[in-house]
């Protein structure tokens, strides 16, 4: 079976090009490949977010940030390609996926990172964002508020991986809320189930 074709650059040469993935027969097709559940939310794998980023040619833009939040400190425990996630219901409101924030607002991201770092996932364990940077058009489609905290690339709504109640995460967050939220302008809001939002543009909760 030929799997490879050779692309002619000049009459002196010839470059081996593979093309075994346009043959591979796939007969066993997974939705996990680009989407999984994670307490009940359907979350894009980053196969999914590469594709994305090749289709919007976004190459440059995604690598500079990567780059520029590892740079600053920020783990890669968090999945980074999701705190682009506009949501998890982008099929019923008809906007993209993920959103791409300016790059004015960066450093709000990285600021709600570290403190999620430093003082909430050792205590609740790996969490997994199912909502981040948001345009205008889809935070309004999800009834977000005007002002959301999500347009300016500073807030995470997530839920945990492992199994926890909902009592016993409200009372770690609301701990952590009441011990250095102040100082850190924490956010915080708490959601139906396990889901639940930080970020670090306002002292408040709800």
């Amino acid at each position: 079976m030929l799997y490879t074709f050779l692309v002619f650059s000049s009459p002196s040469q010839a470059e081996a090009v593979d093309l075994t993935k346009l043959y591979e027969v796939h007969t066993d097709f997974d939705y996990s490949d680009l989407v999984i559940e994670v307490q009940g939310f359907k979350v894009p794998t980053l196969a999914a977010f590469k594709g994305w980023v090749l289709m919007n040619k976004k190459q440059k833009e995604i690598q500079e940030g990567h780059q520029y939040f590892l740079d600053q400190g920020v783990k890669e425990g968090i999945p980074l390609h999701l705190i682009l996630l506009q949501g998890t219901d982008w099929r019923l409101s008809n906007t993209n996926v993920f959103n791409l924030p300016d790059k004015k607002n960066w450093d709000n991201m990285v600021r709600t990172l570290l403190f999620i770092q430093e003082h909430v996932m050792p205590k609740t364990g790996l969490l997994i964002p199912v909502s981040g940077d948001r345009s205008q058009e889809y935070n309004q489609h999800a009834g977000g508020a005007p002002r959301s905290s999500h347009l300016d690339f500073c807030a995470l709504d997530l839920v945990p991986v492992r199994n926890i109640s909902r009592t016993e995460l409200h009372k770690i967050l609301m701990s952590v809320y009441n011990k250095v939220g102040r100082k850190n302008n924490m956010g915080l809001g708490l959601y139906s189930g396990v889901r639940f939002h930080i970020d670090t543009c306002g002292y408040r909760s709800w």
